[in-house]
Order: C-alpha cells, then sequence, then structure tokens
C-alpha cells in the first residue's frame, strides 16, 4: 500500500512540476486518501478539498463527476475548472477554449474569470515565446504575492480563492443584492415545482434521474448560501464585497442548468419471490452476480432441465441489484448501482422480436407508438445507448436477434457495462445464441432436497410410518432434485401416511420422469394438456380438410387411397381418446392423466407428421353405379315382372334373360330398377348398364363398357384388341351386363363378353321379340301395358285430381280416354301432363276424337309401334298451340338419340331455318326460349339442369371465345319414344320416308349407300365420325343439311356441289383448312356454320358471290384474311360471327371491316373481337353496327376502361349488346355508364376476366343506378381480377340471376349492406358461385337479401367465416349448398346453421 501511496505522489508532483505534462485522470481511490475522503474539515471553498502530499506539500483537489454532454463539460470548466488551475499548462486552454470568440469574453460577470479568459487565449499562440510567463500570468491575475510552488502550507489555489474576485462599485451592491433575493425566489419555486414533479412520476412507478437529484442537492447548497449572503450584509458580519457578484452568478446559472429529464423508470424493479434461496442457490446467484458485473463479455447463458429453479434464480439476481437488497449479502454492500437500468423478462413459447420489443418498451417507460419492429429497434437503441443495462430474458426457446430487438452492442464499453442473460432448457440454444459464458444449474444438493421436501410434506406425514421416511427418500431421487417438483408434490403429500399411496407415486414418478426426458415441456404444470388440445385441435382441422379434398375428389371420379383411409380411422379413434382426456375430471397430482396424455399427445403427433402425401386416386368403377329412377305408385303387375326378372336374374342358370314390350311401355324404367336392387348386394362384382339405342354397334357397346369400368381401350376401329381387353377384365369376375333398348343383334363375344357366361348374366331389353332370338335369349319376359286400374291410376297422378273433379263429365271422358290410350305407360304420362288443368269438357272430347282416328294401317313391327304408341303420343303433338311449335319440336329429332342438345346451338337452329323470326335477334332469342319452354311444361322435351357445380365448371372452363348464351338450364333431351315419334312425323307418318334422313351418332356403321341422297330434303350426320363423303351426281332436293362435328376435311364441298337447292349447311367442328371453288355453286345458301375449323385460314373472294346468305358464321376459326368487298356484297345478311383472334390483323383491316358492316341494310348481329388498343379504337370510331357478342380484348395502353353505350358504337349498341367480355387487359378502372346516362337495355352477359390490374369499378358520377344501367343484366361473372376488392354496385341488378366470383385474391367483400334498399338486394340471384378468393371475409351486410337463392356453392375462400343470412331473412328456396370448409364458419344464430345444414345434406 505505501509503495502504490508513494508512486501516486510522484506522479501528481511531477505533473505539476511539467508544464509541458497533458492532463491525467487520477484513481478516485488515492484522491480520497490524500484528502480524507474528501472531508469537510479541509474544505478550502465551493466543493474544493485541500490534499496533503507525502513530503507534505499542499494541493487543491476537486472530484467531479463523469459529464458526457458537451454543453455540462462546458459550464463545468467555465464555473468550476479555470478558476481552480493553476494555468501553468496552456494545453489545457488550447484544448479547451480554442474557439472561444471576443463576444463570450464580454459576456464573464466576473473579472477574475474574465481575465483568466483572455490569459488563456494568450496561451494559445502557436510561437512558444509568444505565450505569458508563469510571473506574468501572476501578475495579470492580481497574484503577484501568491507562491507558486507548493511548499508552503496553502497553496496558491487555497490563497486565490480567499481573494475572490474583483470589488464591484459601491452602487451596485445594493442592486446585486435585490437581485439576489429575487434569484433566490425563483431557484426555491423551481425547486420546490421540480420535487411535486418528481412525487407525480413515483406514482407512475418512476424515479428521479440522477441529473435531477444532483441539480436539487447543488440548488439547496446555492440556496443556502445565497440566504447567508443576503444575512451577511444586513447584518455587516463577515461581508465581502466581492462574495455577492459570484454568488448571483451562481444563482443565474442554477437556473438556467435545470435538466429536462426529471424522472425515469426505476433501475431495479423488485420480483416477488416466494421461496427462500438455499445456501447453494444463495451461492449460485453471488457467482452469477460476480460474472454479470465483472465479465467484460455481454452474454451470459443459464441452462438446465425443467424445474431446477432457473426462474427463481433469475428473480433473486434481479432482486440482488436493488438498493440495500439483504438477500443476498454482498449485493447490499454496494453503494453505486452497477446498472442504470435492470430488465427482467418472460419468453413465451412464440417469443418473437416484436414481443421482446414490447415489453422493453413498457418497462423503459417510453410510448407505445405501434411503430415497425425497424422503428422500434431505432428507439430503443437510441434510449440505451448511453446507458449502463442489464436484460434478463427467462425461458428462452428459440433463437432471438438481440441487434434486432434494439439493443446497442453488449459488454464493456468504456465506461457502460450492458449484458444479458438468458435462462433456458437448451444447452445447445446457448451456442445459437453465441453466448459468452454458459453456466448450468445443477440440482440441489442431496440433504438440501430432503430439507426442501421434509418442509414442504411436514414431519407429521413423514415420520407416521416407519417405511414413509426411506419411501420419501426414493421419491426425492426418482425427482431428481429438482426443486419445483419437491415442492409440488410434497405439497400434494402432505398429511400422506398410507405407505401404499407412497408405494404408488414412487412408481408413478418413475415413469413420469421418463417422459419429461423426451417432452420439451413441463407435464406437470398443465402444458402438456394445452398442447394436446392444441394437437387435437390441428389434427381436427387436418382431417376436415383431408375429407374435403376427398368429397371433391368424388366429383371427379376419384376416390381415397386405402393409406388415406387407414389413417383417418387412426385419426377418429385417437381424435376420440384425446377428447376423454381432455374432458377427464383431474387427480391432485395431475400424474396419472398426464402421463397418459403425454403418450397421447405423441400418437397425436404421429398421426400428423404420418398423413400420407396421396389423398385420392382414380376411382376403381363401382360394382353398381346408381342410376336415377323416378318412383311410380305400387302398381302389382310390374312388382311381378320385376320380382320374376330378379329370380331369373340370381337363381335361375340362365345367361341371357330378354325383357321385350312396345316403345314406351317401361321397359327401360324396369332395367334400371335392377340395376339399383344390386346397390349394397355382393352377388355381383359388377353391374354394367349400357344403352345401345338404335344406332348401337359392337363399338358404341364397347365404348360404354370401357367407361363403366374405366377400362383404357385403344382409339380407332381395332376391335378386336378392345375386346381382348374387355374379355380379359370379366372373365375373372362375375358380371351382370344390362343392355338397354336393342334393336338389332349384337354380337356380345365380339365385344368381349365372355361365352358360356357362366354365373354371370346378360339381361337386355328389346321392342322386338325377334331381337330376343336374335339375340340367343334363353328366358324371354314380355312387359305388358297396364292393366285398367293401374292405367286409371297412373293417369290420376299425371293429370292432377284437380282436374278429374272439377266435373263429372270431365272424369268419364277421362276413363274413356285411358281406355283409348290402352295401358302405354308412356302415353297415359304423356297425355295426361298435356291435359292437366284443363277443365273445359270440350277440350276433353276433341282428344277423344283424335285419339279414336288412325293415322297408318299395317300388320309389321314398325306399324304396330305406329298405331300403338305413336299415334297416341301424337296427341301431345298435335295439342301444341302453332305450327312454329311443331316444327320445332321436330327439329331436335336432328341430333344424336340421349344427346344433350345445347340451347345456344338449338335455337340458332331455329333461327336459320327460319322458324323464330321476330323483328330484332333479341325478340328472336326472347321468342326461342319461350318455345322450349312450352315443349319442356309439355313433357315432349327433358331439360338437363346440371347443377351450380357443373355450371360453375362450364363457365369457367370453356374457351374465352366461345360465346354463346349462358341459361342455367344448359341443354334439352329428347326421350328417345318422341324422337322417333318426330322423326316419323317428319316423314308424313310413313307417307314419306325419305323425306327426313337422320343417322346422327351412328359412327362407323353409317352406310353411305343407304341414304335417299336423291329424294330427302333433310339429312343430319351429326357426330358420326366421318372422314369423307362420296361424290353425288344428280338432281335433289336437299334443302338441309347437318355434318357438325365430323372429321370432314375440304373435299366435302367437291362431294355436295351438285346439291344446289341446299339453303342451310352445318360443316361446324370438322377439320377443314380451305374453302374450295365448289362451295359457290350453292348459290342458295342462307345459312352457313364453319365455325371451330380450328385449321381454317383464308376466305376466298367469292364468297361474295353466296347473295342469298343470311347466316354466316366464322368463330372459332384462324382466318387471316376477308378480302375487302365480300362482306358488302353480302347485303342479305342477318348475322354474323366473326369472333376470331388474331394478332397479324391489321388496324386498317379491322376498320374497313367494319365500313363495309355498316352498309348492311338487313344486318340483326355482329358477334366479334376488339383486340388490342388499336381494335378497340377502332371500334369505338366506328357507329352502327348492331353487335350482339362482343370480347373486348389484350388492352395494354387504356387505363380506365368506360363502359357505356356511346364509348362503343353508338345507341344501337344499347338496344343489341347481349354478352360483353373483357379479359387480358392492363386497365385499372372500370367506369360504368357515361353523362348521358344511356342504358344497355339488352346486356345478359357481362364477363371480366383476367383484369390483373383492375381495382375498382365504380359507376359514373351522373349514373342513377346499376339497376338503369344493366337492366336485363342475368350473369355476372369474374374471373382472375386479382387486385378487385368489392362489388359493391351488382346487388340492385334487378335481374341478376347468376354471379360468379372467382380467383380474385383482393377480394374482401362482395358487396356492402344496402341499407333502405335491402327489399330489394338481389331481388332475382339464383346461383352465387365463389371460388379462390382467399381475402374474402365477408359477402355482404346482413340487411341484403336473397329471396330466390336456389343454388350456393363457396370453394377455398379461407377467411370467410359467416354468412349474411339470419332467421328473418334465410333464403327459403335454396336447394343445394356446398361450402369448403364447413366446419370453420361460425354462427350467431343456431337456428341458420341447422337449415343450412339440412339443405346441405
Amino acid at each position: 500500500m505505501d509503495d502504490c501511496k508513494c508512486s501516486s505522489d510522484d506522479t501528481l508532483e511531477h505533473i505539476l512540476q511539467d508544464p509541458n505534462s497533458m492532463p491525467r485522470v487520477m484513481q478516485l481511490e488515492y484522491l480520497k486518501r490524500i484528502t480524507d475522503n474528501f472531508s469537510d474539515e479541509r474544505l478550502l471553498g465551493e466543493g474544493c478539498k485541500q490534499g496533503e502530499l507525502r513530503n507534505g506539500k499542499m494541493i487543491a483537489v476537486k472530484k467531479f463527476k463523469q459529464l458526457t454532454d458537451p454543453d455540462d463539460q462546458q459550464k463545468l470548466f467555465e464555473n468550476e475548472v479555470l478558476p481552480l488551475m493553476r494555468l501553468r499548462n496552456p494545453n489545457i486552454i488550447i484544448n479547451k477554449w480554442g474557439n472561444r470568440s471576443a463576444e463570450t469574453l464580454s459576456s464573464v460577470d466576473c473579472q477574475q474569470i474574465r481575465s483568466c479568459l483572455e490569459i488563456g487565449k494568450c496561451c494559445m499562440k502557436s510561437e512558444r515565446n509568444e505565450r505569458p510567463t508563469t510571473g506574468e500570468i501572476m501578475k495579470k491575475l492580481g497574484l503577484e504575492s501568491i507562491e507558486c510552488s507548493l511548499d508552503g502550507e496553502e497553496g496558491p489555489l487555497c490563497k486565490k480563492t480567499k481573494r475572490s474576485c474583483l470589488t464591484p462599485p459601491e452602487n451596485q451592491e445594493e442592486e446585486i443584492i435585490m437581485k439576489i433575493k429575487e434569484h433566490v425566489e425563483k431557484l426555491r419555486e423551481k425547486s420546490r415545482e421540480v420535487r411535486e414533479k418528481i412525487e407525480l412520476a413515483k406514482g407512475n412507478g418512476m424515479v428521479a434521474t440522477n441529473k435531477i437529484e444532483t441539480w436539487l442537492a447543488r440548488a439547496d447548497t446555492i440556496l443556502s448560501d445565497g440566504m447567508a449572503v443576503c444575512e451577511s450584509k444586513q447584518t455587516g458580519l463577515n461581508w465581502d464585497t466581492r462574495i455577492a457578484p459570484a454568488q448571483l452568478s451562481q444563482l443565474r446559472e442554477c437556473l438556467k442548468d435545470q435538466p429536462s429529464d426529471i424522472a425515469q423508470p426505476a433501475s431495479v424493479l423488485h420480483i416477488d419471490v416466494h421461496a427462500a434461496l438455499l445456501p447453494s442457490q444463495v451461492l449460485f446467484v453471488e457467482q452469477a452476480r460476480q460474472h454479470i458485473i465483472e465479465d467484460t463479455e455481454g452474454t451470459i447463458g443459464i441452462w438446465g432441465p425443467v424445474g431446477v429453479g432457473k426462474t427463481l434464480l433469475l428473480k433473486a439476481i434481479n432482486n440482488s441489484f436493488e438498493t440495500g437488497n439483504s438477500l443476498i449479502p454482498s449485493s447490499s454492500n454496494r453503494r453505486d448501482p452497477p446498472f442504470d437500468f435492470v430488465i427482467y423478462m418472460t419468453a413465451l413459447e412464440d417469443c418473437s422480436v416484436q414481443s421482446i420489443q414490447s415489453e422493453i418498451i413498457t418497462r423503459l417507460q417510453m410510448q407505445d407508438r405501434s411503430d415497425s419492429i425497424t422503428t422500434q429497434a431505432t428507439r430503443i437503441s437510441k434510449f440505451l445507448q448511453d446507458k449502463s443495462f442489464l436484460v434478463l430474458l427467462d425461458g428462452l426457446h428459440c433463437n432471438l436477434n438481440l441487434a434486432a430487438v434494439g439493443l446497442p452492442p453488449l459488454g464493456n464499453q468504456g465506461q457502460l457495462k450492458r449484458k444479458v442473460v438468458i435462462t433456458t432448457r437448451s444447452r445447445s440454444l446457448c451456442d445459437q445464441m453465441h453466448v459468452n459464458r454458459v453456466i448450468n444449474v445443477p440440482g440441489l444438493k442431496m440433504n438440501e432436497a430432503l430439507q426442501l421436501f421434509q418442509e414442504c410434506i411436514g414431519n407429521n406425514s413423514l415420520y407416521s410410518e416407519p417405511c414413509i421416511g426411506t419411501l420419501a427418500k426414493d421419491l426425492v431421487e426418482q425427482l431428481r432434485a429438482l426443486p419445483s417438483e419437491l415442492i409440488r408434490i410434497g405439497s400434494a403429500m402432505r398429511e400422506k401416511r398410507e405407505p401404499g399411496q407412497w408405494q404408488n407415486i414412487v412408481a408413478v414418478a418413475k415413469e413420469l420422469m421418463h417422459i419429461k426426458d423426451q417432452e420439451a415441456s413441463s407435464l406437470t404444470e398443465g402444458i402438456v394438456i394445452t398442447k394436446l388440445k392444441q394437437c387435437l385441435q390441428n389434427l381436427r382441422g387436418r382431417r376436415n380438410d383431408v375429407n374435403h379434398e376427398i368429397e371433391f375428389g368424388k366429383r371427379e371420379g376419384k376416390v381415397a387411397t386405402n393409406q388415406i383411409n387407414n389413417w383417418l380411422a387412426s385419426v377418429d379413434t385417437n381424435i376420440s381418446v384425446g377428447m376423454v382426456i381432455c374432458e377427464s375430471e383431474q387427480n391432485e397430482l395431475n400424474w396419472d392423466l398426464s402421463v397418459i396424455a403425454a403418450g397421447m399427445l405423441r400418437r397425436l403427433q404421429e398421426c400428423l407428421s404420418g398423413q400420407p402425401s396421396v389423398v385420392t386416386v382414380e376411382a376403381l368403377p363401382p360394382s353398381v353405379q346408381e342410376i336415377p329412377c323416378s318412383s311410380t305408385e305400387q302398381q302389382p303387375s310390374r312388382d311381378k315382372i320385376f320380382g320374376e326378372a330378379m329370380e331369373y336374374i340370381k337363381h335361375s342358370s340362365v345367361g341371357v334373360i330378354g325383357i321385350w314390350g312396345l316403345g314406351g311401355v317401361g321397359k327401360t324404367h324396369l332395367l334400371t330398377k335392377i340395376n339399383n336392387a344390386f346397390l349394397g348386394d355382393s352377388l355381383f362384382d359388377y353391374v354394367v348398364f349400357v344403352t345401345a339405342s338404335k344406332e348401337g354397334s359392337v363399338e358404341t357397346i364397347q365404348d360404354e363398357i370401357g367407361k363403366k369400368l374405366k377400362l383404357k381401350l385403344p382409339e380407332g376401329d381395332d376391335v378386336k384388341s378392345r375386346a381382348d381387353i374387355i374379355l380379359g377384365f370379366l372373365k375373372t369376375t362375375k358380371f351382370l351386363i344390362l343392355l338397354d333398348d336393342v334393336w338389332n343383334r349384337i354380337d356380345l363375344e365380339a365385344v368381349g363378353i365372355p361365352y358360356p357366361l357362366g354365373r354371370s348374366k346378360v339381361v337386355l331389353t328389346t321392342r322386338s321379340k325377334t331381337v330376343c332370338g336374335q339375340m340367343d335369349v334363353k328366358k324371354e319376359i314380355n312387359v305388358a301395358c297396364l292393366p285398367d286400374d293401374e292405367a286409371w291410376q297412373l293417369f290420376q297422378d299425371k293429370v292432377g285430381q284437380g282436374t278429374l273433379s272439377s266435373s263429372p263429365r270431365i272424369e268419364a271422358l277421362a276413363k274413356e280416354l285411358v281406355e283409348e290410350l290402352k295401358g302405354l305407360p308412356l302415353a297415359l304420362i304423356t297425355v295426361g301432363r298435356a291435359m292437366y288443368g284443363k277443365s273445359n269438357s270440350k277440350q276433353w272430347e276433341s282428344a277423344m276424337h283424335h285419339m279414336k282416328q288412325s293415322c297408318c294401317g299395317g300388320d309389321d313391327q314398325d306399324l304396330r309401334m305406329e298405331n300403338t304408341v305413336f299415334r297416341r303420343l301424337k296427341f301431345s303433338y298435335d295439342s301444341l298451340r302453332n305450327e312454329t311449335l311443331r316444327q320445332c319440336l321436330l327439329t331436335c329429332s336432328l341430333w344424336p338419340e340421349d344427346e344433350v342438345i345445347r340451347t345456344g346451338d338449338l335455337i340458332r337452329c331455329w333461327i336459320g331455318l327460319g322458324l323464330v323470326d321476330e323483328c330484332d335477334i333479341h325478340g328472336s332469342y326472347r321468342k326461342a326460349h319461350s318455345l322450349i319452354g312450352e315443349l319442356t311444361a309439355a313433357c315432349l322435351l327433358d331439360s338437363c339442369d346440371t347443377g351450380f357445380l357443373q355450371l360453375h365448371i362450364y363457365i369457367h372452363d370453356r374457351p374465352f371465345f366461345n360465346h354463346q348464351e349462358l341459361p342455367i338450364e344448359v341443354g334439352v333431351k329428347m326421350h328417345d319414344v318422341i324422337r322417333d315419334m318426330a322423326i316419323w312425323i317428319s316423314c308424313g307418318c310413313s307417307d314419306n320416308k325419305d323425306k327426313w334422313v337422320v343417322r346422327a351418332g351412328v359412327g362407323a356403321n353409317l352406310s353411305m349407300r343407304t341414304i335417299p341422297w336423291r329424294r330427302a330434303e333433310c339429312i343430319s350426320l351429326m357426330s358420326s365420325r366421318i372422314g369423307e363423303l362420296h361424290p353425288f351426281t344428280g338432281s335433289t332436293n336437299l334443302k338441309r343439311l347437318y355434318l357438325h362435328q365430323n372429321l370432314l376435311d375440304e373435299r366435302i364441298f367437291g362431294a355436295i356441289q351438285s346439291f344446289t337447292e341446299l339453303a342451310y349447311l352445318d360443316l361446324s367442328h370438322n377439320r377443314i383448312k380451305e374453302i374450295p371453288e365448289e362451295l359457290f355453286a350453292l348459290v342458295n345458301l342462307e345459312h352457313l356454320d364453319l365455325s371451330r375449323n380450328r385449321a381454317l385460314r383464308t376466305v376466298p373472294k367469292r364468297l361474295r358471290e353466296l347473295t342469298k346468305l343470311k347466316f354466316l358464321y366464322l368463330a372459332g376459326t384462324s382466318i387471316k384474311v376477308i378480302p375487302t368487298e365480300v362482306i358488302s356484297c353480302l347485303t342479305e345478311l342477318q348475322v354474323i360471327d366473326i369472333m376470331i383472334f388474331n394478332d397479324r390483323m391489321t388496324i386498317d383491316y379491322k376498320s374497313k371491316i367494319m365500313q363495309e358492316l355498316c352498309t348492311l341494310p338487313n344486318l340483326q348481329a355482329v358477334d366479334m373481337v376488339a383486340e388490342g388498343d388499336d381494335g378497340y379504337e377502332s371500334l369505338r370510331k366506328t357507329a352502327g353496327i348492331p353487335i350482339r357478342d362482343l370480347i373486348i380484348y389484350g388492352l395494354e395502353e387504356t387505363n380506365k376502361l368506360c363502359l357505356a353505350v356511346d364509348t362503343l358504337t353508338g345507341d344501337i349498341v344499347g338496344r343489341t349488346l347481349n354478352e360483353l367480355h373483357v379479359g387480358y387487359c392492363d386497365m385499372e378502372q372500370i367506369i360504368l355508364g357515361d353523362e348521358l346516362g344511356k342504358p344497355f337495355d339488352a346486356l345478359s352477359v357481362l364477363a371480366l376476366r383476367n383484369l390483373k390490374n383492375l381495382t375498382n369499378i365504380i359507376m359514373w358520377e351522373g349514373t342513377s343506378s346499376s339497376q338503369a344501367l344493366f337492366p336485363r343484366l342475368t350473369n355476372l361473372s369474374l374471373h382472375a381480377c386479382s387486385k378487385l376488392q368489392h362489388l359493391s354496385w351488382a346487388p340492385n341488378l334487378p335481374c341478376l340471376e347468376y354471379l360468379g366470383v372467382g380467383d380474385c385474391g383482393a377480394m374482401k367483400q362482395i358487396c356492402m349492406g344496402a341499407g333502405q334498399e335491402s327489399s330489394k338486394t338481389f331481388p332475382c340471384l339464383k346461383y352465387l358461385i365463389l371460388t379462390d378468393n382467399h381475402k374474402l371475409a365477408s359477402l355482404c351486410g346482413s340487411d341484403v337479401t336473397f329471396p330466390c337463392l336456389e343454388e350456393l356453392f363457396i370453394w377455398r375462400c379461407p377467411k370467410l367465416k359467416r354468412l349474411p343470412f339470419t332467421m328473418q331473412s334465410l333464403p327459403h328456396k335454396l336447394t343445394k349448398l356446398y361450402i369448403h370448409p364447413w366446419d370453420d364458419l361460425e354462427w350467431e344464430d343456431e337456428g341458420v346453421k341447422s337449415f343450412l345444414e339440412r339443405v346441405r345434406r
């Protein structure tokens, strides 16, 4: 110690003797020693003490606290350092006062300080000889008599402080005293205000800052000195005239120097610790604290297993930094805390940078502004950059980026200490966090563990039985001396005095601790139950997703894999058990339940991770495919026939069974019942229902069987290879083949059906008993007409009891009519429906008269069919109200048997034949739809309602340019008997059999030689896979030729060039590449359909010679050139479809087409494409074109698209435009309407597709409403408009029936609430289809109603949780509902859920 003292004295003396030495920092302990710890007995002046060196020399010493603020440093130097310094070292002056100005010198009140500053500037001169000597400095300061050496008892500094400042003039003394009093009052008031603010801040958990505490102490001293100066002036005692100005200066400076920061968060927040630390834990805290304070590195990791007491220890470490803390002895001896802030936080399992930032901001009382993570980090870093801090982070589970949180660089940074301590269960996490020092927390020592356990259970329990003490020790060992487990289990075992209880708990503890080694959470704290519940929820969600995927796969003909079925079964079992565990009552220890729950948790996690990746595969053919079958009242005769047929099928050795009877007698119905009877029956491996029909052949039968059994048959005419595949499959199975409507012999062996049949069966239906013989039928079953009583019952069902009871005369006539119908079911049904609601007896008498007339005579089978069936069915035909309806019905027979006829194709045909010819095209379409409705109501056509799912697929999967009507019922069908009757009527009821020739759908069996080309007026060879027709020569009366959907190329024109009377020619969907000269021989053509010939590229100029042409269809071709002056010559043209996508078409060419279209006097409808910005501009500049269907496509430079009548082609568009498609454009906004507000009176379909930049659809400010702009819009479809957020303009569309929104990723809500208009919102909407709208959260407000909604389809809209239905606004007409995922929906009213679930089932 003496050596150290001598060394410090020598250093200090050397500094004072050397004028060139630099300022040094002396150790505080040394300065304390030489001043007797800054004793007041050595006081020389304000804060200045006298220091004594070892040689007895004296020096003035003053302790300054560390100041980092530049302004504070400057004030300190001016007010305290300069008056004390000896001015022997000019470097101090140079470093601090190099930039002082003359103004600064003049502003200094004290003459003595001003002199010091002037001397300091002289000492800054660069030349050493220009600097003043010590004597000159002393003389300047008036200190000539003061010794400059250190030899005297009092140093010069002491004498200097006694001299003080120069005496002010006498006349200023009173003024100075008054100012002192004034400033004393100001300082006292300021002091009081600061203390009040500090008290208020303490109520908010904050404390005074160090700066403000120092200022208050200084203010108290200055106030005391100021009062003393005033009193000495008043009393005259010890009055020194030089003291007053200095005191006034100090008062002013103190008022000026008040720190702005008054309060700050407490440096340490106390955390309650409910358990006393054991000696080993106290030692651990002491060691950890030592590392925290003394280590230079920044991070310390404390790790150990669950329950070892890491949290308890970290809380103790936090509390050890409290001033005067007595928990840790060494901590109470430290007067100055090493950290400005100690921040304790608990890291949750989902700990993140943002959550830690929030805790720090809360702890430091910073304002929470909900800034970004980066901004928050900047704020935290700025706050802590000049502070020492210790962050204690408890229970960290994952790697945390401390820099991203905003903590400044850790470690010792100069005088600052910045440390982070984490606790974790994982040693590897410490490595991931790059911890500088890792400390492992061991379990308690055995003696401490036993002591703790004993305190918890109490001596009464421990010594109640001799063996319990030994069992308790075993239990402590099994618990591995973990404090938390000892406390928990010890408390639970208190008062347990039965040895058996202790033995059981020791066994459970062994199992429990084994499980805890495998689990990441503390089982005994209930976390495992929480995790189990979370896992159950996740597994239920995964199961629901898989089930929905399976359900949707079924719609595509797929089935779940065996693996996924096994997985689902395992999931169901585990979920059931898991729910029982979660709902079970827990015993007081939670141990048995925890053990079971931990095992179940592992099983559930294995289920989640073990889900098979393949969910569905192509389904194997079902053993029996159910066929819809209309129910009828009990008919004993039919039940008897059904029973007879089933007996032969099940119990006889007969292989081929034939069911025969008249057309319409119910053979198909019977065969359908037989098919459905084997649902769930394992008698046959496969039951296959095949419709042969009149044009049936080996190939068509093979195709049907292949589809039903999902066999991959080769394409083409290789019948033998196809038969081998079918044979190879069927010969190893037991099968039942049901062949419906066989007209001619079919070689079943050629088909591939194995012979002999063995245990398998074939059942066929036919109209002819002869066919039974040709098919080697071994057992015939005749289906006769219904007996009178059954016939009467069936007729009553169809005509309605209300009609029959309206008059006794009508009932009598009805019975006569039934007798005339001879019990034929089809006739009974058809005529009964035709007579439904007719309550006038004259109508019934007319019907009887018709039935008694004979159309044809003869004895062969066909004539028997005519006499027995067609004559009776013809009544329904004749009952149609006009000839137009009758001719429209006959036209439907031109399509293949059992084929769905698209409504748009049928209407186009009727218009092309002139059967529907209104004054404008829209009137024709409306009339055609009305006619279809009448024919359907008369049971002569069957509507084909595909349902909402199939409709959605049809609309969205069709080609973009495939424009046609989008009716909800997309097609119609004819019963085969009705079709035969229509062909029979078209041939003059067999008087002219060659008039109409229908071979549609015949395929490879078609024989061209059997076609009476010379005599026929109408020939239909649709869908027959014809590749070539041989040329025909000679005259012919053929007027209509239907060659739709074949394989014909341009050679067809040479084959038909002699058909000069031809007026209607349909060559759509073929392989025509060019139009040869032979076409132009057909000078009487009025209807020419060349659409969907995709290889067709040119149109010859001679097309203009077809001057009678009224209807021209070129859509879907690749035509690149239409010569000029072609269209303008077709003056009779009424409809032209040129929807051709061709990016090589020039703008001038398009303009010429439009100019020519404007010259056609009879033009009613144009279907066209406006492609690109130039094409769109060309369209807008052309007025007078009656556009019916329009596609606006590929706009790149149009930012805003205005959909208004005048922005297209003028007023005529408002009357003619029926469909409008806008797609693949870059516009950002669509504006509906314009300042004129003209409505689109005819627009029925509006489709927006792939408008990736579209953000908004708005109404023009002057447009009253969408209702006024689109009065007849029925179909609205949006697809892939990824930025569009709502359709608030759509709800009030008065005729809207279909609304589809798909793949609109930003769509949040379909529409907003309608307010007072709620009674009119979506007034006609029937079909609502929503798919793949991932942000859709709401359909609309609850005030929006759907009074006509029939079908609702929602698929993959994950954020849609609620439907806008209430019990007061239920869609009571809803019949079909599909929502995925259903289980994610939330319900405010269980009544709504119950209603929708009934519809959903």
